[in-house]
């Protein structure tokens, strides 16, 4: 059972300590460190902590939810809720850099989620090469907060499919309200070094497995990707981009926000979304993300999709 706290206000005094800890002027950022949640959506509780329990209901889990031991809020283990209806989709972090993405149906006790895979994977999922998450989400009125059960989904040989638990369930409780982070799934590949900019070498390293994950440290490492302009949309629009390291908003050497970034004008029909001065002189592995935008016509700015890679800094 998880630890009971002498009261449930006190629960909600637990986070400022695990955020102040995670403060970048302290040093590099731990792996796995979260980032802006305005980048994907999600709205953060506000309000006494009693209408934060309020939320702790089948039909109040929008929104973004970590997973708590004892006292300490565990940023590792995180998820967005976005519901419509019956139905929702829930994109989580369940340790390292790597977000899934999960369809829910809502039951009469609890929200079933399990993990949406592309064709490959599917087709991988059918073979028994891999396995698929799965998620049980449980209100629990008594602790005001989420009882959560993962298990792992693997095919049957009739067909079928079945689950392996993986140990009992853990306690998630909403975010702090002055906290944002980063969930959304990747899109697509981003590049380092000279592919950073070159749909051609780009072309050549996915045609190889993969955009190549090794780049030396440093100061100033290439990071992008080459689009179709006609696919991101009207030429008459603004493109930008939000940028992220580590899951945390990216940073100047100085320590100040880097963005938005503007995004190349179009030329020959493709787009270059480049930054080529990345703050990064961390070693070994660590996570960049372009979050892509357009805005057209005086609108409000939209998302195109989220640009990605794992890269090994040496």
């Amino acid at each position: 059972m998880p630890h009971r706290l002498p009261a449930r206000r006190a629960r909600w005094l637990l986070f400022p300590a695990w955020i102040a800890a995670c403060d970048p002027a302290a040093g590099p950022p731990p792996a796995g460190e979260p980032a802006a949640a305005a980048a994907d959506g999600g709205a953060a509780p506000a309000g006494d902590p009693a209408d934060k329990c309020a939320r702790v209901s089948l039909d109040g889990l929008d929104g973004r939810w970590i997973e708590v031991k004892g006292r300490q809020g565990n940023y590792t283990h995180r998820f967005l809720v976005q519901r419509d209806g019956e139905q929702a989709e829930l994109h989580v972090v369940l340790g390292g850099f790597t977000k899934k993405r999960l369809q829910g149906e809502k039951r009469s006790g609890d929200w079933r989620f399990t993990e949406q895979l592309d064709e490959a994977g599917m087709a991988a999922w059918q073979r028994g090469e891999r396995s698929r998450v799965r998620l049980f989400v449980e209100p629990w009125a008594q602790q005001c907060s989420l009882r959560v059960t993962e298990v792992e989904v693997v095919p049957k040989p009739d067909g079928g499919e079945g689950e392996k638990p993986k140990g009992t369930f853990t306690e998630y409780l909403p975010f702090p309200e002055d906290v944002t982070f980063s969930f959304r799934p990747c899109d697509g590949p981003a590049f380092l070094g000279k592919a950073a900019a070159d749909a051609a070498l780009q072309a050549k390293q996915l045609a190889a497995g993969g955009a190549a994950p090794g780049h030396p440290l440093g100061e100033a490492i290439p990071v992008g990707v080459v689009t179709d302009a006609a696919a991101d949309g009207d030429p008459a629009c603004t493109y930008d981009m939000d940028l992220y390291f580590d899951d945390r908003p990216a940073k100047d050497k100085a320590g100040a926000p880097r963005g938005p970034v503007p995004a190349a004008p179009a030329a020959g029909g493709k787009r270059a979304w480049v930054v080529p001065d990345w703050y990064a002189p961390y070693s070994g592995n660590h996570h960049f993300e372009l979050y892509r935008h357009r805005s057209c016509g005086g609108g409000p700015r939209e998302l195109i999709d989220v640009r990605c890679i794992e890269a090994v800094l040496e």
